[in-house]
């Protein structure tokens, strides 16, 4: 800095070019001294600025209230007006209070209320179009981003039209709307990328929306385009908590394509530098990370990291799909139903990989559940188009049709999906669809078929290091190549018998003088020595080895 030059005026400068520890330092000298009212005010709001994309919530909070405090003093309300809309995102984004947040921003509307418009009201109104996606109301954000381009227009600002651009492609996305949806994220992040933004601090938003479309899309050829971009801007400006929150978006592209060495090191760096800078995303990691042990068979340290990540629905559908290995149908069903019924309808693609564990939990516990999801599922393939996508309805229509005992179109289905699966290049999802395929043709008597395919899936979950996948794999290898019931005790063979013609559970336990939890237990236990997926695919098998 030259010796004239304003340091207020050079820390906001830091700013603009991504120089947080400078921008920071400098702030905190010009503190440190004698300053009026306005320029304390212009100091502290710099400071919380910097603050924000070093990841210091507390500094932030504090300098943002300072300046507050200061602007509110000497009756500069659209000042006053601009840092609360910042501590009211900071709110909601960082600490996930929400009431907090809806204070700060009633107090910014009315302090806007009766200036005339300025770039406040556009950053005012992204905020809030932000915090309305985050709580799902996308109408909401749909009319934020609308209303945050505009003014953005109006004003002159590409940061706001750009900014509000993306808001506007996240929400389109998120209802389903993919093709509109993921135009504007790539028009806006390429905007931003280039530089055509004024500050480097608006290049955040675009891209990190980008990066969730991609995955929520399953578009993962476009994510692989865009995430070493947006990965090497995050390093180029020293993007704490978005660099790790884009690794951890970036291992779910890592294990789709069976890459889980990687994936697993993303997600271990991402862990551990969100627990320090903003544990509250921390969860989307260990979430992540929970999945990845649960498919290597670590289940014990899946259960503990999807309990830290509890709070967000993709680690309880972890928990949920963990309860389906352990043999626990029932509270798997339960568990994933709750998930499903608290997320909104309008949040289509949020619904995605719940109704797929849906599917399969009910699958093997209480298939009068499976019309509504595998439809919903259905639906929502058609409308997104893509192979991963299209690949997951035709794998669950599979399913639907085992269960109500549709055996060739169950494996006309499955395996058109297990094709598509492989041609989309997720090999872990091929290998699970294809053991389904493999459980289904044993069913129907054709052990050959069912040996190849089950080989085939145990090879795969080999080679990725999927260990409870593989021996299950291997055990329907194993049963598909011996005597029928072989693995089955006594007790066994008379419950599948009743269970063959259609008595429940309570029934088969008042005939045999058992108590209806050991009936339970003992079906559980019949499917998984058969390794079959539901209590219809246990009737077509007992129908097939003469035991009716």
């Amino acid at each position: 800095m030259k010796a004239t030059e304003d340091p207020l005026l050079a820390g906001w400068d830091l700013l603009r070019r991504g120089g947080w520890k400078e921008a920071r330092a400098m702030f905190a000298a010009a503190l440190a001294s004698p300053l009026g009212a306005t320029s304390e005010a212009t100091a502290a709001e710099g400071a919380a600025a910097a603050a924000w994309w070093l990841d210091d919530d507390d500094e932030m909070t504090e300098r943002y209230e300072q300046a507050y405090r200061c602007y509110r003093s000497v009756g500069d309300d659209r000042g006053a007006a601009r840092v609360s809309a910042w501590l009211g995102n900071g709110a909601v984004q960082f600490r996930g209070e929400p009431a907090v947040a809806q204070g700060w921003f009633q107090r910014a509307r009315r302090l806007l209320a009766d200036l005339p418009e300025g770039a406040e009201h556009g950053q005012l109104t992204l905020f809030e179009g932000m915090a309305a996606c985050l709580r799902g109301d996308l109408t909401g954000a749909l009319e934020h981003a609308d209303r945050t381009m505009e003014i953005g227009r109006r004003q002159h600002s590409p940061d706001l039209e750009i900014q509000g651009m993306a808001l506007s492609g996240t929400a389109h996305v998120s209802q389903g709307r993919i093709g509109e949806g993921m135009r504007l994220l790539d028009e806006a992040a390429a905007a931003a990328l280039a530089g055509e933004v004024h500050e480097v601090g608006s290049v955040w938003i675009p891209t990190c929306y980008l990066v969730q479309g991609c995955e929520q899309t399953r578009d993962w050829e476009r994510a692989e385009q865009w995430c070493g971009r947006v990965m090497d801007f995050c390093r180029r400006f020293d993007l704490g908590s978005p660099f790790s929150r884009c690794r951890t978006h970036y291992s779910t592209v890592l294990l789709w394509r069976g890459d889980w060495e990687e994936a697993e090191n993303q997600l271990l760096r991402a862990a551990d530098d969100l627990s320090e800078q903003r544990p509250r995303f921390a969860a989307e990691a260990w979430a992540r990370l929970g999945e990845l042990r649960r498919r290597q068979g670590h289940w014990t340290e899946a259960a503990e990291l999807f309990e830290r990540g509890r709070p967000l629905p993709a680690a309880r559908v972890g928990l949920a799909e963990l309860l389906l290995d352990r043999g626990d149908a029932a509270d798997a069903v339960e568990l994933v139903e709750r998930v499903l019924d608290g997320l909104p309808k309008e949040d289509r693609l949020a619904r995605a990989p719940v109704l797929e564990v849906f599917i399969r939990v009910a699958a093997a516990e209480r298939p009068d559940l499976l019309a509504q999801a595998v439809d919903e599922l259905i639906d929502l393939a058609s409308d997104v188009g893509g192979d991963a996508l299209s690949a997951s309805a035709l794998w669950a229509q599979g399913v639907r049709s085992a269960a109500e005992g549709r055996t060739d179109t169950a494996i006309t289905m499955l395996t058109r999906a297990v094709e598509l699966f492989e041609s989309a290049r997720g090999p872990y999802d091929a290998a699970r669809a294809r053991l389904d395929l493999a459980s289904v043709l044993t069913a129907g008597g054709r052990t050959g078929a069912a040996a190849e395919e089950a080989l085939a899936a145990q090879g795969a979950f080999e080679r990725l290091g999927a260990t409870a996948d593989a021996r299950r794999a291997n055990r329907l290898v194993g049963l598909a190549r011996r005597t029928p019931t072989g693995e089955l005790t006594s007790r066994q063979i008379e419950i599948l018998r009743l269970l063959a013609v259609g008595l429940t559970n309570r029934e088969i336990a008042e005939r045999l003088v058992l108590s209806e939890h050991t009936v339970k237990r003992h079906v559980a236990n019949i499917l998984t020595r058969l390794d079959l997926p539901s209590r219809a695919a246990a009737v077509a098998y007992a129908s097939r080895v003469d035991l009716l």
